[in-house]
């Protein structure tokens, strides 16, 4: 069972990368394209390359394959620019064949909002496939639950949550420990009602009978990551 770091092609912020990557310690990470120069730069050695790198500086790529007469790693795999997935979709379908116990993305929000959305969508794929999976950057910790969801204020990524509707409807939705309570609601898409909600008690439990619920967990301050990543 592996920990899987997937840092791909949208905003990273190097030393928030390094951070994530000390904290996350990855038993193997898979780079996206773009993602090279960030690894590259933080002298991170990455077991798989993935992508069409019609984004990525291809000199980087070219250092990356010189290292595996050294480590014997990365593994680099290229595609067509032409295809039906994107690069962070590729990272993630050679992440499901490891056998992880979870997924974490570095890399898969930013300016390009088409992608980040779509990569939210991805995180229902690892999910659905029994596999914990999160998308982090400097201020948002995202992921999709089908189950009950505990969070700790000690172990929370930051001080607000948000809960959005994956499905047209969550029903049945309790929430329990929070400044925002509800009992039996139905949460339906096109709704703001579940954004920005806080901590009341240390524990808020979140149930419901039906549905898919994706879950922000926010700050207006960079994330503190220190023993919050395991």
């Amino acid at each position: 069972m592996k920990k899987v770091l997937i840092i791909t092609g949208g905003r990273t912020d190097t030393d928030f990368v390094a951070e994530a990557y000390k904290e996350y310690s990855p038993d193997v990470v898979i780079v996206a394209d773009r993602g090279v120069m960030a690894a590259k730069e933080l002298d991170i050695i990455p077991d798989y390359i993935v992508g069409d790198f019609d984004s990525g500086d291809t000199t980087v790529v070219e250092y990356f394959k010189s290292q595996f007469e050294v480590y014997g790693k990365p593994m680099v795999r290229t595609f067509n620019p032409e295809k039906d997935e994107t690069d962070t979709e590729l990272a993630i379908s050679l992440a499901l064949t490891l056998n992880p116990k979870e997924i974490v993305l570095l890399g898969a929000t930013g300016t390009r909002l088409d992608h980040t959305m779509a990569n939210i969508e991805l995180l229902y794929r690892i999910t659905e496939s029994g596999v914990r999976a999160r998308i982090i950057d400097e201020y948002n910790v995202i992921s999709i639950h089908d189950k009950e969801i505990t969070l700790k204020r000690d172990k929370a990524f930051g001080e607000y949550f948000s809960l959005i509707p994956f499905t047209d409807n969550v029903k049945g939705l309790n929430i329990r420990g929070a400044k925002y309570e509800v009992e039996n609601y139905i949460l339906s898409s096109g709704s703001s009602l579940g954004v920005s909600n806080e901590f009341m008690k240390n524990t808020v439990k979140i149930s419901f009978d039906s549905g898919i619920l994706i879950l922000f967990q926010t700050s207006d301050e960079r994330l503190d990551l220190r023993g919050k990543c395991n």
